[in-house]
């Protein structure tokens, strides 16, 4: 019997996607593919977008060194 089964290596074990359908102590021979990881389907960021993330990414700087301190000023 073959049979093409999907899984991981964990260390020295595969865990499989699935039951291999074998009994448990049976001897089975094994082959490996490696499969490649699949290619990002995100698209690319326009330059528009890239700027504002970039801005959004710059640190503010308020001057207060301990903002929690200050916290309940603007409560009513």
């Amino acid at each position: 019997m073959t049979k093409a089964l999907h899984g991981r290596v964990r260390g020295k074990t595969i865990e499989l996607d699935e039951d291999p359908g074998v009994a448990e102590g049976q001897e089975v021979e094994v082959q490996m593919k490696v499969v490649e990881p699949a290619k990002s389907t995100q698209a690319a960021v326009s330059p528009g977008l890239a700027e504002i993330y970039a801005i959004l990414g710059e640190r503010y700087h308020s001057g207060h060194t301990d903002t929690a301190e200050r916290h309940n000023e603007h409560q009513p």
